[in-house]
C-alpha cells in the first residue's frame, strides 16, 4: 500500500495583490514628494529689519500696523542718545522736539507719545518712517550713526 500523497506544494506569491500594492506605492510616493516640496519651498527667510548693534529694539515693530497714537520707543545702547524724526506717507519729515521725547539716560531709551499739544498729534494714514540719529551721551562726536524703520498707521 502506498502512502497517500499530499498535493504538490504551491508556492505563495510574494505580493498577494499586486494591483493594490502598486496603488499604495504610488500614493505613498506622491505623499513623500508633496512633503519634500513643502519643506523645500517653505518661506523661511528672515524678514525682520536688522538693527545696528547700537540699537537694541524699536517699537512699533518694523512693518506692523498700528493705531494713530501708538508710542514710538527706541532702546539704544545704554551710553547713547538720539534725535528722532517722523516722516509721514507724503515724505515730509518732522523733528520730534527733545522736550516732547521722554529720555532715560541710564538705559538709553527714548519714547514719544503723539497727542494733543505735541508737534505730532497722531500719525498720518499710510507708511510712516522714524529716523534715528544716535550719538554718545558723553562725547557727541563718538559712536554717531543713523537708522530708520517704517510702520503703517490705520486711522
Amino acid at each position: 500500500m502506498t502512502a497517500p500523497s499530499s498535493p504538490p506544494a504551491t508556492r505563495r506569491k510574494a505580493i498577494e495583490h499586486p494591483g493594490r500594492f502598486a496603488v499604495f506605492a504610488v500614493g505613498l510616493t506622491l505623499v513623500a514628494l508633496l512633503i519634500a516640496a513643502a519643506i523645500s519651498g517653505a518661506d523661511t527667510e528672515d524678514r525682520r529689519t536688522l538693527l545696528p548693534s547700537q540699537v537694541q529694539s524699536v517699537s512699533p515693530k518694523p512693518g506692523t500696523i498700528v493705531p494713530p497714537q501708538e508710542p514710538i520707543v527706541v532702546d539704544l545702547r545704554d551710553d547713547l542718545t538720539a534725535d528722532l524724526q517722523l516722516c509721514g506717507p507724503t515724505g515730509g519729515c518732522v523733528p520730534l522736539p527733545a522736550d516732547q521725547v521722554n529720555f532715560v539716560p541710564g538705559l538709553g531709551q527714548l519714547s514719544f507719545q503723539p497727542g494733543d499739544g505735541k508737534d505730532v498729534d497722531g500719525y498720518d494714514p499710510g507708511q510712516n518712517t522714524v529716523k534715528v540719529a544716535y550719538r554718545s551721551q558723553a562725547d557727541p562726536d563718538r559712536d554717531t550713526g543713523s537708522f530708520s524703520w517704517s510702520f503703517v498707521s490705520k486711522s
